[in-house]
C-alpha cells in the first residue's frame, strides 16, 4: 500500500486539483476538513488530504486535537478500502443507473466506515492523550443531527410528494433521496460515534419521538449499528469479506424506508432500471 498525505491550507482546491473538480466541502452538520482520495481501484495508492487552516493562524490546542482525529479517521478509510478492495467486496459499477438495493448496499458501507473511522481515532485519542471524540466534539453533531431531522421529515415525504406534483421528475427525485439519505446516515454515524466514544446512550433514543427518526432513519441505521457492535472497529482481512457483505446486506434496510415512502426500482428485461413512486 503507498500511501501519501497532503498537507494543504485549502483542502477544497486540493482535492479538485487531483481529479474531483465537482467536490464540494459542505456536508449536514458541518464542513470537510480531510479526504482520502484512492488513486487506484484496489486502493493500493492512497492520497489522504488534510486541512491545516489559514497559514497565517495561530493553531491551538483544539486545533491540533482535530489535526490528530482528522489524521486517525482518514487513516482508518485508507485501510478499509483496502481491505474492501482486497476481500473482493467493493461492489463493481454498473454499467447502467444503479437499481436502489445497489446505491443502498454502497450507502450501508460508507455509513459503517463513517463510524468504524470516527471510533479508529477515538481509539488514537484514548491511548495517546486519554481523550475521547466527546471531549473533541462536546455537542456539535448532537445539535447538528437534531436541526436536520426536519429535513428527513417532512423533507422526505415532501420530495416524494414534489414529483407527484410534476415539479421534478422521477430521475431526479430518487437521486436527491439518495444523496439526502448518504448525507444523514454519514451525520448519524459521526454522531452516533462520538455518543459512543463518550459512553453515552445511542444518538437515536434521544429523538426516539421524531418521525424523521422512528418512521426513516432508525430502521435503516439500527441494523447497521448492531453489526459493528459486535464486529471489530477494523477487521482483519481473514473476516473483513463477510463483515462487509453482512453491512452491505443491510442496505435492504434503506431500500424499504424507500418502499415505504413509495419508490421502488427493479431492472427490466434489457437490464434497465425502472423506477416508480406511488
Amino acid at each position: 500500500m503507498d500511501l501519501s498525505v497532503v498537507l494543504t491550507g485549502d483542502v477544497t482546491a486540493s482535492i479538485r486539483q487531483r481529479g474531483q473538480q465537482n467536490f464540494r466541502p459542505e456536508r449536514v452538520g458541518g464542513i470537510v476538513a480531510g479526504k482520502t482520495l484512492a488513486l487506484s481501484r484496489d486502493s493500493s495508492r492512497t492520497l489522504i488530504v488534510l486541512g491545516t487552516g489559514p497559514a497565517d493562524a495561530e493553531p491551538d490546542a483544539f486545533d491540533s486535537l482535530m489535526f490528530i482525529h482528522l489524521l486517525g479517521h482518514e487513516l482508518g478509510h485508507a485501510f478499509l478500502a483496502r481491505l474492501r478492495a482486497v476481500a473482493g467486496t467493493l461492489p463493481v459499477p454498473a454499467p447502467r443507473d444503479q437499481t436502489p438495493a445497489e446505491a443502498a448496499a454502497i450507502l450501508a458501507y460508507k455509513a459503517a466506515d463513517e463510524y468504524r473511522c470516527d471510533l479508529f481515532s477515538n481509539h488514537i485519542l484514548t491511548s495517546t492523550l486519554a481523550l475521547n471524540l466527546g471531549d473533541v466534539f462536546e455537542d456539535d453533531y448532537r445539535v447538528a443531527f437534531a436541526g436536520a431531522l426536519d429535513s428527513v421529515h417532512p423533507g422526505w415525504p415532501d420530495l416524494i410528494r414534489s414529483h407527484h406534483r410534476h415539479e421534478i421528475s422521477l430521475d431526479d427525485m430518487f437521486g436527491q433521496l439518495v444523496r439526502q439519505t448518504d448525507a444523514m446516515l454519514i451525520l448519524v454515524a459521526h454522531a452516533d460515534a462520538v455518543e459512543q466514544a463518550a459512553g453515552h446512550d445511542p444518538l437515536l433514543a434521544k429523538h426516539a419521538a421524531h418521525p424523521g427518526t422512528h418512521t426513516l432513519l432508525a430502521p435503516a441505521w439500527n441494523p447497521l449499528r448492531a453489526v459493528l457492535d459486535r464486529t471489530p472497529i477494523i477487521p482483519t482481512l481473514a473476516d473483513f469479506a463477510d463483515v462487509d457483505r453482512t453491512l452491505q446486506d443491510c442496505g435492504r434496510h434503506i431500500t424499504d424506508v424507500w418502499a415505504a415512502l413509495g419508490v421502488r426500482g427493479r431492472l427490466t428485461e434489457d437490464n434497465k432500471l425502472h423506477l416508480t413512486a406511488v
